[in-house]
């Protein structure tokens, strides 16, 4: 139990948390080469301290996660683990003078770290060590420099994307085919309308997602707010769109979603078993009950963009601009995206490789024994969807966009009068955030 713990939380996203080989070698013909790491270079013993802000990771959590491997790898080196909570979180640990060395942060807490004065240019070690950078997933890498204007604050270390998840048994009891690869969203609403039912006094629903997580994920990369102009842009057509998609499997005649059971979607799908198709991160398979016999398949493409699957919402590790020993911890970075490394993180589930290798792909879950036979390979995007700008400004915008596709489901409000009532909203409480 304690095992799978530390993998759902490794995994999740909100923690959660969070590669497709595109633009590098969507195929796996070119296996990618272990980062250079200087840890045969003869050091003095040195501390490093880890953080871990918005996630509560424990301390046996961090030693098994990374801590171990990384005192094997580097023998000088004793890893300082501080755990997320009260009395810690980053103000407060950046108030108590504590010196950190590497930050570990989900992809969500990109925009707000930087209001800490804590990043690292990596560009010069990445130089100084040949590391190389083209072995890293490139959609993600590309979000790396376009979000530090060429600057390299982070290395991705593990990552997820969203994946359409089916209850096999539920299938087999209403003779229906499973999902396949390929669809479109327009396909999986037939194959919902086929599943959804009332069957002996128990309501059965189709297909249905974690919206926020779905937002933040889309496969249109839209943004939740411009960067450019720091404006909410959740009114557009785009996005209209793109919840409107959604918000049409709550409603399918003979099985509306009732109100008070939209948000608790994992419920339905993993303790009340009443959902055919979950549409969320692989992570929900990591750590689903043993009994249930589930598979996955990519995730449904709009036709407006073909082939797309999810963004990927990796987590990221960053060297602290105050840390005294840059040099240690940009060999840990390196060895962290290591093949040994990622190789690790895949098999017992943590996270999914950051780097172009088809082996490391496939070996994900491969220590998970629920994960056996499951397709993994659904569970990486083969073309996944550029990760769209990210702002300090995205969580607030998010809750009334969430609000308004639950108005639009519920059949409260139209799509135009609901995102429009958000972005007004979410410029009001841009500007009040502002302001402070």
């Amino acid at each position: 139990m304690k095992k799978r713990n530390q993998v759902m939380l490794a995994s999740t996203l909100s923690g959660l948390l969070l590669m497709s080989a595109c633009g590098g070698d969507s195929g796996g013909s070119k296996e990618s080469q272990p980062a250079k790491v200087a840890s045969d270079v003869k050091r003095d013993p040195v501390e490093i301290t880890f953080y871990r802000p918005n996630t509560g990771t424990t301390d046996e959590q961090f030693m098994d996660l990374m801590g171990k491997k990384i005192k094997e790898k580097f023998p000088y080196v004793t890893p300082k683990f501080i755990p997320f909570g009260t009395g810690t979180s980053i103000n407060e640990v950046i108030a108590s003078g504590q010196e950190l060395d590497i930050v570990i942060l989900s992809i969500g807490f990109v925009a707000q770290f930087q209001n800490y004065n804590l990043q690292t240019d990596l560009n010069e070690f990445i130089k100084k060590t040949n590391y190389d950078t083209n072995r890293l997933e490139k959609s993600t890498f590309d979000f790396i420099k376009d979000y530090g204007k060429g600057s390299v604050f982070s290395l991705p270390i593990f990552t997820t994307a969203e994946v359409l998840m089916y209850n096999k048994d539920l299938f087999d009891k209403f003779g229906v085919s499973y999902p396949k690869e390929g669809m479109t969203w327009d396909d999986v609403y037939e194959l919902s309308k086929k599943m959804s039912r009332n069957e002996g006094g128990t309501q059965y629903y189709g297909l249905m997602t974690s919206v926020s997580h779905m937002e933040r994920v889309n496969q249109l990369s839209l943004p939740f707010v411009d960067p450019k102009t720091m404006k909410p842009v959740v009114d557009s057509e785009k996005f209209k769109m793109f919840a409107e998609n959604f918000a049409r499997f709550y409603k399918i005649p003979g099985a509306i979603v009732p109100k008070e059971r939209q948000g608790k979607e994992a419920d339905l799908f993993l303790k009340d078993r009443t959902l055919a198709m979950y549409a969320y991160f692989n992570s929900t398979m990591v750590g689903a009950p043993a009994d249930m016999n589930l598979d996955a398949v990519p995730l449904p493409s709009f036709k407006e963009a073909p082939g797309v699957g999810s963004q990927m919402y990796p987590t990221l590790a960053s060297i602290a601009s105050t840390s005294k020993h840059k040099d240690v911890a940009f060999d840990i970075l390196a060895y962290l995206t290591s093949d040994e490394m990622q190789e690790k993180f895949a098999a017992d589930g943590t996270g999914m490789p950051v780097v172009n290798n088809s082996k490391l792909i496939e070996s994900f879950g491969r220590d998970i024994p629920t994960l056996k036979g499951k397709n993994i390979k659904a569970f990486y995007p083969t073309k996944p969807a550029p990760i769209s700008p990210k702002t300090v400004y995205d969580d607030i915008v998010e809750k009334p966009t969430t609000t308004a596709f639950r108005e639009v489901a519920q059949d409260i409000s139209d799509a135009n009068t609901a995102f429009r009532k958000a972005a007004e909203q979410a410029t009001k409480d841009i500007e009040a955030a502002a302001k402070k």
